[in-house]
């Protein structure tokens, strides 16, 4: 919504006069009133608020709620509480980015879908049973990639050099990614495989390096460096 476009809320004042005449009390419309305009307007919906900020939230994702709260407000002169525009932000960001338990949902057909238009590319998933057996459902935790294109990039190179690091992940189900670079022809440098587990742990990081060693026949003798920052290893 531009700024132009305001919420129009009809004000309608009147005051009960004496008549003149004699003939009892008469309503008459006064055109310049004092009254207070009321800022509370029920049509202003969390829903609402989220297809305006939209545009606003895609440029900025971490726009703080306060802000939005701030520019809302100025812009529709209304008063909208903080609880609702928080409201509005998380259904805009699921518009957006789409709903996270939707998007785990469908990471087995996202495995499938790799391995059958990417022949080559490596994809290993890990669930967990639910506490009860008989659901259909299983529990996320751990997927190891690596692309077939990134795969044969890396070996044609014969570069032995490795960097390994790890990052949170944040949003409402948390965890981290671990990833392997090497160098490309111009030093630069390139991503390899990636895998999302449960926490940085002695134990994820000797799964993701034994995925990783299928992939590139690492043993023994091999002259691969590995560069890492204050890892467990």
């Amino acid at each position: 919504m531009s700024k132009k476009e305001k919420l129009r809320v009809r004000v309608k004042c009147k005051r009960v006069v004496p008549d003149s005449t004699g003939g009892g009390p008469s309503t008459t419309f006064i055109d310049e009133h004092l009254c207070l305009q009321s800022r509370n307007v029920k049509a202003c919906t969390s829903r609402y608020l989220a297809s305006t900020i939209l545009q606003k939230l895609d440029s900025d994702p971490r726009i703080p709620v306060t802000t939005l709260q701030e520019d809302l407000q100025m812009d529709l002169e209304l008063s909208i509480s903080r609880m609702k525009v928080f409201r509005a932000k998380s259904i805009a960001k699921e518009q957006l980015y789409g709903d996270y338990e939707r998007q785990y949902n469908l990471l087995r057909d996202y495995c499938l879908e790799l391995q059958t238009n990417k022949p080559g590319t490596t994809v290993k998933l890990e669930v967990c049973n639910e506490a009860n057996l008989d659901a259909e459902t299983r529990i996320f935790k751990r997927i190891y990639i690596f692309l077939r294109a990134l795969k044969l990039g890396f070996t044609s190179r014969k570069r032995e050099l490795l960097g390994l690091d790890g990052c949170f992940l944040k949003g409402p189900h948390p965890g981290q990614i671990l990833i392997v670079v090497g160098l490309d022809s111009n030093n630069g440098i390139c991503p390899l495989a990636y895998t999302v587990v449960e926490a940085e742990t002695t134990r994820s990081w000797t799964w993701f390096l034994e995925c990783l060693d299928g992939d590139l026949d690492v043993d023994a003798s091999c002259n691969f460096t590995f560069v890492y920052d204050r890892q467990k290893l």
